[in-house]
């Protein structure tokens, strides 16, 4: 027996080293046994291929010609400076920006000349990069600091400052657009047909990517309103003749990437109406002959613009910007769980707010000043745009802690709590698609204590009061007090605070309006809980007291009430 066992050891070591002579020949799997591979396949290609080397001659390199390329010397510090800003430009990505911009800072700039340079440079990256535009726009804004002003070529000018040089070298490229893209005659008569269609629509696409760079600076305040409001004004304003399609099609662009922004404040909100409307307007003109004087393309992407405004700039897009691997790394998770819950196509494509101001960019007004204070690039800034991401979020991964962590992370005041809530309750009052997704928000918040009840009653009372009148206007805007207050009563029950409802004016001979809310919230809650829990929040005196003095009945007949609206 001792005999068998060891023979049988010994036959097992052999085959785990692979020295078993009646192991199938692995040749014809197109593989090799391990002990044929001599330390792993890789080595053993590498022999093969060096002893195939061996057996013969290899063949010589061709000799290099006279002109052949070669990497020499600079000959010019503006051609040593250019050479080392190109290389780092051509490395930058969303996650590196304040690397490469520091490495371009290092290159010492001396004179406004070399400023300009500098400037021209990240200027064509862009143009020739617009899936980059922004990653570009917002180095240029971490730089607009880093270099000194420089002496003006001319006696009694102003200094040379980043800025200045910046905005001269927008001036100058919106200043050589084409007037036409039509090709010339020359043009035709040296390029095939293929090669001239790609030389139109590389000028083109240039000029889209001009337009969309000047917006981009605008939202990060290197551009001021007035430099808008003349680039449309040169483009489309009222003159002898219409202007052409792409000129229309610049405005466009441009205002699809600014138009969140510029219609967040008055004096903006006036110049988007009035850029609206000369829009519309030359939709709308004809040609002596009574046709449309603007091909059906050009209409549709004024009306689109048009429906993109009506929409509040919400808009679906497939192809994104450049993003952080984090940002990626988040939205492929969302994409997958889409996918999961049978989202199909939808799952491909992402809500965005075309024109909103980098979160970056500090929106609040410094009093007497009129210009945003600017943050350093990557840090959270509270404000809309960052709550309303932080929601969309748990709506996706319903992860909580995640929320908590998210809403933390700015280090909000107590006012800055009530605001957050402000913001999800204004979301959830005017779009109805997204009521219950920031009442759940709003739970969880509360749930987690992140927020307190005295925060939800001051947000909510600010609706609560001009609700009635509201629903003139949005007529769905009840939908979500009803997801809001059964939200809160499934989770916290008797502990609920019914001091939110403070704010909802009820006089004391009752009010059919206010009835209705508290008979949609109970039917909204018995959807989600049964009629359970409808019974148990009965048992709120806070909540009971509301709905009879809304009713004008005693809590004895509060119950009977419900019953008859099939609450319970």
């Amino acid at each position: 027996d001792r005999d068998r066992d060891r023979d049988r050891d010994r036959d097992r070591g052999n085959r785990e080293r692979g020295n078993d002579d009646n192991a199938p020949d692995r040749a014809m799997f197109g593989s090799h046994r391990l002990s044929d591979r001599q330390g792993g396949g890789r080595d053993r290609d590498r022999r093969d291929r060096r002893d195939r080397g061996a057996a013969g001659p290899r063949e010589a390199l061709p000799t290099a010609s006279a002109n052949a390329y070669k990497v020499g010397a600079a000959q010019s510090r503006d051609q040593e400076l250019r050479r080392q800003v190109q290389s780092h430009l051509n490395k930058i990505a969303p996650d590196n920006i304040a690397t490469i911009a520091q490495r371009i800072v290092d290159t010492k700039v001396t004179s406004s000349e070399e400023l300009e340079s500098v400037i021209g440079l990240i200027m064509k990256k862009a143009l020739t990069e617009p899936h980059y535009c922004e990653t570009y726009a917002d180095m240029v804004y971490a730089l607009r600091t880093r270099y000194p002003e420089f002496p003006p070529e001319n006696e009694g000018e102003k200094p040379q400052s980043f800025t200045r040089v910046l905005l001269n070298t927008c001036q100058n490229e919106f200043e050589n657009l084409p007037t036409s893209f039509e090709p010339t005659e020359e043009e035709k008569s040296k390029l095939p047909p293929d090669d001239l269609r790609i030389e139109m629509k590389k000028r083109k696409d240039k000029m889209l990517a001009n337009m969309k760079f000047i917006g981009n600076l605008f939202l990060r305040e290197l551009l001021a309103v007035k430099v808008v409001g003349q680039v449309v004004h040169d483009l489309i304003g009222i003159k002898e003749s219409l202007p052409e399609e792409h000129m229309i099609e610049c405005v466009c662009e441009l205002l699809q990437a600014i138009g969140h922004t510029l219609d967040g404040t008055q004096h903006g909100k006036l110049l988007m109406s009035q850029f609206s409307a000369r829009l519309m307007e030359l939709k709308r003109c004809s040609s002596p002959d009574g046709s449309a004087a603007f091909s059906k393309r050009i209409q549709f992407q004024i009306q689109d613009l048009l429906d993109l405004r009506q929409n509040s700039w919400q808009k679906k897009v497939f192809k994104e910007t450049a993003k952080t691997k984090e940002e990626v790394r988040k939205d492929a998770i969302a994409e997958a769980r889409k996918q999961a819950k049978g989202a199909g196509t939808d799952a491909m494509f992402a809500t965005a707010v075309a024109g909103a101001r980098p979160q970056y960019i500090d929106t609040s007004k410094n009093p007497g000043h009129g210009m945003a204070r600017g943050r350093r690039a990557g840090e959270i800034v509270w404000d809309q745009a960052y709550i309303k991401k932080i929601s969309q979020y748990y709506s996706e991964d319903k992860n909580g802690d995640e929320l908590v962590e998210n809403w933390n992370k700015p280090q909000p005041s107590s006012a800055q709590a009530k605001q957050g809530l402000e913001w999800l309750m204004d979301g959830g009052f005017n779009d109805r698609s997204k009521c219950d997704a920031y009442a759940e928000t709003v739970t969880e918040l509360l749930a987690k204590r992140a927020v307190s009840w005295e925060h939800v009653r001051e947000s909510f009372g600010l609706f609560l009061e001009g609700l009635k009148d509201m629903q003139l206007d949005v007529p769905h805007c009840d939908a979500f007090f009803h997801a809001l207050l059964a939200r809160l009563l499934a989770h916290f029950g008797r502990d609920f605070n019914g001091a939110i409802l403070s704010g909802l004016p009820i006089p004391d001979e009752g009010q059919e309006y206010a009835w209705k809310l508290f008979v949609g919230a109970m039917k909204k809650l018995r959807s989600k809980a049964g009629p359970d829990a409808v019974r148990k929040s009965l048992d709120n005196q806070d909540l009971s007291q509301a709905m009879c003095k809304a009713k004008n009945c005693a809590p004895t007949a509060l119950r009977r009430h419900l019953q008859e609206e099939g609450c319970l």
